[in-house]
């Protein structure tokens, strides 16, 4: 290409390009991953070095036939794993390289323009550099196509990787029973009492070594592992008979004394109750979000928060709800917010003197606040006391979106 042409393609900005490819790939390709960072950043790298090497190439820096690459082919891997199927990969291609082109094509139309290119020859120049980067593309989509496939075949053979694909189509579908075939693969009883378990944030190989310590606490001899995405791990434990407490205390302990944030399901039976007990672990992991982590207990249970998770499937009504119970004690200002503080610590532990001891105030300025809040109600806090600390609960949800 012209000396012009070539340095065009030098000063195209690769970071912001990155980012916009990057957006576009998730929106098209990828949009069931849209919230998954993890992933995200997988894909970042695969399209930093994309651009870097192809900007050399049509600097004419380096040949097409030295293209060696890394971050692609490990976002082939992730892939594979992820049981994403290659269409989307090859869509992501297609609609990543038509990103790239438009950026570049823009560029030199920019500069050709500056420089009063003749027409015949800015339109050459055109045809080339789009010859060159969809080579570039063909030439390196070919071998992330090939990765891929080498990566999908040999999880295939896995035992792992099958059980992992039987999950999916059990969790997927209302099969009532599976093929004495599927039970021996999945090796593990669906007729037992299970407790599902959601790590938002530990990774398969380290919840394999956490499993070995929820074994080993509770008794319990069935198990299976499940991830549901690059970072976050689904456990089920199942018992042949129901979880006393004592055993679900046990568990707590395990995670708790990890240091993991963790959400646990009801203990429920059954096939059917295989699939709700990983969507219970997911509700309550939503109540944690909207919570906000650092606000949140790192172990919670269904039980926990029950009533915040049923609430929350109609959030108009529920903020209704607060605004009716809590009226000018739902207020964003300091001092609502220290008379709701009192007022939850003084109802969880029943006392003024516990309630002092506990926000470490006099016992006289906890009997102030209550009162005022008393003021603020237009009623004693007794009559619907039950109501005002359903609110108090919602609103720890519901607080950023007054």
């Amino acid at each position: 290409m012209p000396d012009w042409v070539r340095e065009m393609a030098a000063c195209v900005d690769l970071q912001e390009l990155a980012e916009r490819v990057v957006v576009r790939d998730i929106t098209v390709a990828f949009p069931r991953l849209a919230g998954d960072a993890d992933f995200a950043e997988h894909l970042r790298s695969s399209v930093r070095e994309n651009l870097h090497v192809l900007q050399q190439v049509l600097c004419g820096r380096l040949a097409l036939s030295q293209v060696r690459l890394e971050q692609p082919l490990e976002f082939a891997r992730v892939q594979a794993r992820l049981r994403i199927p290659q269409t989307a990969l090859q869509r992501s291609y297609r609609v990543g390289f038509v990103t790239m082109w438009q950026a570049w094509a823009q560029q030199l139309r920019d500069v050709a323009e500056a420089k009063d290119v003749p027409r015949e020859e800015a339109t050459a120049a055109l045809a080339r550099l789009t010859t060159m980067i969809f080579a570039y593309q063909d030439h390196v989509a070919s071998q992330v196509a090939e990765q891929y496939a080498r990566v999908d075949d040999a999880l295939n053979r896995s035992r792992a990787h099958v059980r992992h694909g039987l999950v999916r189509e059990i969790l997927r579908t209302e099969l009532t029973s599976l093929p004495p075939s599927d039970l021996l693969t999945l090796d593990y009883d669906l007729t037992a009492h299970h407790v599902a378990v959601v790590l938002p944030a530990v990774a398969e190989g380290t919840a394999t070594q956490l499993l070995v310590g929820l074994r080993a606490a509770t008794g319990v001899r069935h198990s299976l592992l499940h991830p549901l995405d690059l970072r976050c791990t689904a456990v089920w434990l199942g018992r042949p008979r129901t979880w006393p407490r004592r055993t679900i205390g046990q568990l707590r302990e395990v995670l708790e004394t990890a240091g993991v944030e963790a959400s646990l399901s009801d203990p429920l039976r059954g096939l059917a109750g295989f699939r709700r007990a990983l969507e219970q672990a997911q509700d309550v992991e939503k109540v944690r979000a909207a919570w906000g982590r650092t606000q949140a207990p790192p172990v919670l249970e269904h039980g926990d928060v029950a009533l915040e998770i049923l609430l929350l499937r109609e959030p108009e009504r529920a903020r209704g709800f607060v605004r009716t119970e809590l009226g000018a004690l739902a207020d964003d200002t300091a001092e609502a917010a220290r008379l709701r503080e009192t007022l939850d610590v003084s109802f969880r532990l029943g006392t003024h003197v516990a309630a002092a001891e506990r926000l470490q105030l006099h016992e006289h300025t906890v009997r102030n606040r209550l009162h005022r809040a008393e003021e603020h109600l237009g009623h004693p806090l007794h009559e619907r006391r039950t109501e005002l600390q359903v609110a108090l609960r919602l609103l720890r949800l519901l607080g950023d979106e007054r």
